[in-house]
């Protein structure tokens, strides 16, 4: 439903208009002010689609109002409802953006027919602004695939300048470096097989490691990775002249999510060249260097071409120091699983997010999910909404945030229900928190 704000001085009016049956026309009443200033104050603590305000106020008037609106909350659509039908009056209201003038008293059927066109009008908007959203998603995940098959036929196939050129800025891939390095790592299926992982399970692992790869990796313009689903196999292109550091650090957070799967992997390094045309020629190596390595029971690492290697520690080493105190706690792999989720849900708690989308991302039903959250003491909602309440109290602490900004940034869409959720986290309401911060700032 849309929000409407009513303003006018007259009690008996804005009580009047309060009866009226606003849900039919799919409209919700959510406050009523005397005047102008009380309005904005209003529309700066909740969001409001629609006001409703006489002309002749004290404080501040109609026109006033639908002035400052207009500069400062321009989708908000303004009715006049005013007792004089003074053309001056009406030509200003229209030229500050007012979308109808209708003169008291108002009867519901003409009241009615005016709201039945801007709620079409708004939803019209609405569609407008889904289906572009819709367009976007589709437009990344199209750019997407384009970016795959790009990093596929540099790795596996031999590319032209000419098509190299084009089909980069088609997959928006930026390879304008004199330095490219592929590396290899490779899943230890038989690892895998022998703790009895399931396929299911297996794809899991598999997609939760391309996620990673994708933060941790592409996110951090360290280069671009492709995943052979197939094989377990994921490999990393390096566009910088650190390569080394960039690989190692990658496989330090590799074994913390590893080791929850008490798997290993193997890594092989190719060799670094000048040219993106020459990408190939590093992986050929890197999948070499991999096929060379015989101990496919530990985790081995090795660079073809350098015998400096990535660093001086051991693998053993590595797995002392990362895997082993992971064993020892016992973490298992629906601690992995939990991570996830966490991690999705605080990727995605400024929106509208529910336990099945959640469950559905890590590949398990809502039942063992919530089961998974319970065992830790909190629950999915107390986690979510523990969440979002730390996130609205630092917004709190910037002046120039909103309160109705901040109930649609921490994923709510009721500011009522927002409060009264945020007063039960706080003991107090966010306007007595915001006031309490400011007291104790100024001292």
């Amino acid at each position: 439903m849309y929000k409407v704000l009513i303003v006018d001085d007259e009690k008996e009016i804005r009580d009047g208009l309060i009866a009226w049956p606003w849900e039919s026309l799919s409209l919700q009443v959510v406050g009523c002010c005397a005047h102008g200033l009380e309005a904005l104050q209003f529309v700066a603590e909740q969001p409001v689609d629609i006001i409703m305000t006489d002309i002749r106020m004290p404080f501040m008037s109609g026109i006033e109002l639908i002035e400052i609106l207009k500069r400062q909350y321009p989708f908000i659509h303004v009715i006049i409802l005013s007792g004089h039908s003074d053309f001056e009056f009406a030509q200003k209201a229209i030229q500050y953006g007012a979308t109808d003038y209708l003169l008291k008293p108002v009867h519901f059927p003409s009241l009615s027919q005016s709201l039945g066109l801007l709620v079409n009008k708004l939803d019209e908007k609405k569609q407008v602004e889904y289906r572009t959203a819709v367009l976007k998603r589709k437009e990344e995940q199209l750019t997407q695939v384009l970016r795959d098959d790009f990093i596929r036929q540099l790795i596996h196939a031999e590319v032209s300048a000419y098509d190299m050129e084009q089909m980069s800025s088609e997959a928006e891939v930026l390879l304008d470096s004199n330095c490219y390095t592929v590396a290899l790592f490779r899943l230890d299926r038989l690892s895998l097989q022998e703790q009895r992982i399931s396929e299911r399970e297996l794809r899991l692992l598999v997609f939760s490691l391309d996620n990673i790869l994708h933060d941790i990796w592409d996110s951090s313009g360290l280069g671009y990775h492709l995943v052979n689903k197939a094989t377990a196999e994921f490999y990393l292109l390096s566009t910088k002249h650190d390569s080394h550091d960039n690989f190692r650090n990658t496989l330090s957070q590799w074994l913390k999510y590893m080791g929850l799967f008490k798997s290993t992997f193997s890594i092989g390094i190719g060799r670094t060249v000048e040219q993106p045309t020459d990408i190939r020629l590093s992986a050929r190596s890197a999948e070499r260097t991999l096929n060379g390595n015989k101990q496919e029971s530990s985790i081995c690492y090795f660079q073809s071409d350098d015998d400096s290697a990535l660093n001086q520690k051991t693998p053993n080493t590595i797995i002392k120091q990362n895997i082993q105190p992971l064993n020892e706690m016992g973490i298992e792999q629906n601690s992995m699983i939990l991570v996830l989720a966490k991690q999705f849900i605080v990727d995605h708690y400024h929106r509208s997010i529910t336990l099945k989308e959640v469950a559905e991302h890590v590949y398990i039903s809502q039942s063992h999910l919530s089961a998974l959250f319970k065992e830790t003491g909190v629950t999915y909602l107390k986690f979510l909404t523990s969440l979002r309440m730390s996130k609205a109290v630092d917004l709190l602490k910037e002046a120039n945030v909103k309160v109705y900004e901040i109930v649609e940034m921490v994923g709510y869409s009721d500011p009522a229900y927002f409060s009264e959720v945020f007063k039960k986290f706080t003991g107090k309401t966010p306007n007595e928190y915001r006031g309490k911060f400011k007291q104790i700032q100024g001292g």
